[in-house]
């Protein structure tokens, strides 16, 4: 076994969550993001060079010229394709992080704390699309609920956070997913949406601090312009500089994002399978009857 290995099947209150979750970052980055680059190498080049272009097809918007006497960028089209590129690309990789990283779990968990590569990557290839298709399925679940009074919203996001360790972990049906995820935060929602807030505010405020470069470059380029009075297209601020600054913090705030969010799931869809069903203590019962 592992020496720093972390044991995820056991209760935790939120505190033990987010500790655990940093603590499972720190002792496996290595060999965790070694498999994200495995899995996601192709994808991730794609939505760099797609954030890229909608950038810089974008920045032609804060042109008052482009907007009032050519306004070419639309008739073109290249806005709206640079856009759907990107929103695939970023589906695309929102799936491969959250198989991937909860592969790695599952892989870590029925190992104990040692991980086998190969069946991450063949785990992931095989649920890759069902993983959209509940990405897909829970985010229309999510506009419908938010449109409604928005409450509604908030209430389903609880739940189907948690369809993508259900499929991983438990092997379930895609719509079992979902009736599963509903079962599983019964009676628990509101310690379950206390630490999917916390974890979210914790990785959007890391995820942030990459930002700071561009901000500070854009921050300096409108102060010099307007120093210089040379303010009259605003446009001239979002140069290649700032598209390749502005790329790197959007790709590296979804990958924070989405490792956050993904491991956190895990944690919590075991904390709650205990409390239900007290898995990893039969386990334990049961090995060390073996043992005797």
């Amino acid at each position: 076994m592992n020496n720093n290995y972390i044991e995820f099947k056991k209760k935790r209150e939120l505190g033990e969550i987010l500790t655990d979750v940093f603590a499972f970052i720190r002792t496996n980055f290595k060999p965790l993001f070694t498999v994200l680059f495995k899995t996601t190498g192709v994808v991730l080049v794609v939505l760099l060079l797609s954030i890229a272009y909608y950038t810089y097809a974008s920045s032609s918007i804060m042109d008052p010229f482009t907007l009032g006497g050519n306004p070419e960028i639309f008739n073109s089209g290249a806005l709206i394709i640079s856009a759907l590129i990107m929103l695939i690309s970023i589906l695309l990789f929102y799936g491969l992080v959250f198989g991937t990283v909860l592969h790695y779990i599952k892989s870590y968990v029925d190992n104990d704390g040692v991980i086998n590569q190969t069946t991450i990557v063949d785990g992931v290839k095989k649920d890759l699309g069902s993983i959209i298709g509940l990405s897909i399925l829970s985010t229309i679940m999510l506009v419908v609920g938010l449109m409604l009074c928005f409450i509604p919203g908030i209430y389903l996001y609880v739940p189907l956070s948690l369809i993508y360790p259900i499929l991983i972990f438990k092997k379930s049906a895609v719509f079992d997913c979902i009736s599963e995820s509903f079962e599983l935060v019964k009676n628990e929602w509101w310690i379950t949406f206390a630490t999917l807030l916390v974890i979210g505010i914790l990785s959007y405020i890391i995820s942030m601090v990459f930002s700071i470069p561009a901000i500070m470059y854009t921050f300096f380029k409108t102060f010099t312009a307007a120093s210089e009075g040379t303010f009259s297209d605003p446009s001239s601020i979002y140069d290649w500089v700032f598209i390749v600054l502005n790329t790197i913090a959007s790709v590296l705030q979804y990958i924070i994002i989405y490792l956050f969010t993904a491991i956190s799931s895990a944690f919590i869809y075991f904390n709650l399978n205990e409390r239900k069903h007290h898995t990893g203590t039969l386990e334990q019962i049961d090995s060390l009857g073996k043992s005797e």
